[in-house]
């Protein structure tokens, strides 16, 4: 089995310096400077109950006085809640259900004081399979406690053509090598599971992984050993491991006719695109040569990627960092070996000017701050929207339409809610004080305006606009 090796970092360009069109779209791409942030805040309606003070702050202040122990709401209103347990790193759905991953076990290799010492007291550990049928109320149906479903960390995806529910096992973030895989044929409020094991012998710890759209393969990532192996599950009752790829990545997204993938590379800190064709073709022994990367120094923790098509323009890419205020950021890729940042998603909590003004803020909890880590955007083939988990920020949601000028047009930061959590992940062991996270992906529906997202502290909740999104985004 072939491994491939990444190309050195490359440091990030910040002016697009062609012009003419996107390769193959016949979209007129127009040099212009990098758009830094902060972006331009929400306007908020009269009624709403609005931050105090910097955009995408929960003060030192607040968390003092109880203030926060209320929500932060602009243009948005919480119209359903599931609290839960408390929820972990991701949220999943297909239909009218959701799932989402909890924090049974709090073994993070990187924090050996948490070793040994698994949670206590979580009466539904595991996936949690939630009824959206109506999302005013949501209800529980199931709780999926096989290998790969009782901590997934960030692996657990949906895989809407072929109705399959996936995860590796990723517990306390680097978990067994076992793989799991549900049906979603029957309804989607009790998966049928398929397989649950260890292709080929793999013996890889996991951390992320993802799908191809076609649900071909799921790849999974060792962000520690820094290795990528996608698993063939044509028959998904007998998955076969296609090889072992020395790069490195968080978690990942493959494109939509699976010929290449977007790395959210840890190594330097960036966006790699590797070349996946071979695997979607299943040549034996295939390569998976770097196309190209971009990196940068105003962030870390490379955590997610996505394709975008804004304005018939299909050579977008979300990327989000998790840490060193990253935030999200949008990466031309018209010219795929030599990506371009164009604009950053940065509130002002993020900048560098505000630093030791939010500081004391995340003090009790250091680890991610206000910091980024999931974005969803509301159609990848039409993005206009994109809705993201920034930690103790909440949800923030942003115009992108014209990707050199993102704003903001919305937020729902949730109330804090004390307390131990077992199935939180809060600071790795669930015990929550003042102030939440967010930091899953968030589902846009947009035939009832809504959003479902998850806090760490305060389970699953169901946000809607308060205004027509069609007037938010006219302003």
């Amino acid at each position: 089995m072939r491994m491939a090796l990444p190309l050195a970092p490359v440091a990030a360009t910040l002016l697009i310096v062609a012009c003419g069109s996107a390769p193959g779209t016949g979209v007129s791409v127009v040099a212009r400077a990098a758009f830094e942030g902060p972006v331009p805040p929400a306007q908020c309606g009269a009624n709403d109950a609005v931050e105090t003070g910097l955009q995408g702050q929960v003060s030192l202040a607040d968390q003092t006085s109880g203030r926060s122990m209320s929500e932060y709401a602009c243009n948005l209103e919480r119209v359903g809640h599931f609290p839960g347990e408390g929820a972990s790193w991701q949220l999943a759905w297909f239909d009218d259900c959701a799932y989402y991953t909890t924090g049974t076990l709090a073994q993070l290799p990187l924090h050996p004081s948490l070793a040994g010492h698994p949670k206590p007291g979580q009466q539904y550990p595991g996936v949690q399979v939630i009824d959206m049928a109506d999302p005013t109320s949501p209800r529980r149906t199931a709780n999926l406690t096989t290998p790969g479903m009782l901590d997934p960390w960030e692996s657990l995806k949906v895989n809407e053509p072929r109705l399959l529910l996936g995860a590796v096992n990723s517990a306390g973030g680097n978990g067994g090598p076992e793989l799991d895989l549900y049906s979603l044929a029957d309804g989607c409020s009790q998966p049928e599971l398929i397989y649950s094991g260890t292709p080929d012998g793999n013996t890889n710890q996991s951390h992320g992984g993802n799908f191809s759209p076609d649900g071909q393969f799921y790849y999974g990532s060792n962000l520690l050993g820094e290795v990528i192996y996608p698993m063939d599950i044509a028959d998904p009752a007998d998955p076969k491991i296609v090889g072992y790829y020395n790069q490195n990545t968080h978690d990942l997204s493959i494109s939509a006719d699976g010929n290449r993938g977007y790395w959210a590379d840890t190594g330097g800190n960036g966006l790699t695109i590797v070349d996946t064709s071979e695997i979607q073709a299943r040549i034996n022994d295939p390569s998976m040569p770097v196309v190209g990367s971009v990196y940068w120094d105003d962030g870390g923790g490379a955590q997610m990627t996505r394709v975008l098509n804004i304005g018939g323009n299909p050579n977008w890419l979300l990327f989000v960092d998790e840490s060193d205020a990253g935030a999200a950021r949008l990466i031309d890729i018209s010219d795929e070996t030599k990506p371009v940042v164009v604009s950053k998603l940065k509130l002002e909590v993020h900048m560098p000017e505000n630093a030791n003004a939010v500081a004391p803020d995340t003090a009790p909890q250091p680890v991610f701050g206000y910091n980024g880590h999931y974005c969803t955007v509301d159609n990848p083939d039409d993005a206009q929207i994109v809705a993201c988990g920034y930690f103790q920020s909440g949800l923030r949601v942003f115009d992108i339409r014209d990707p050199y000028k993102p704003r903001e047009i919305a937020y729902y930061i949730p109330p804090a809610s004390p307390g131990y959590h077992p199935g939180s992940n809060y600071q790795f062991e669930g015990q929550c004080g003042a102030a939440d996270w967010a930091s899953a992906h968030s589902r846009i529906v947009l035939e009832r305006e809504e959003i479902w997202f998850t806090s760490q502290c305060g389970g699953l909740h169901v946000v809607r606009f308060k205004r027509p999104l069609a007037e938010l985004l006219a302003q």
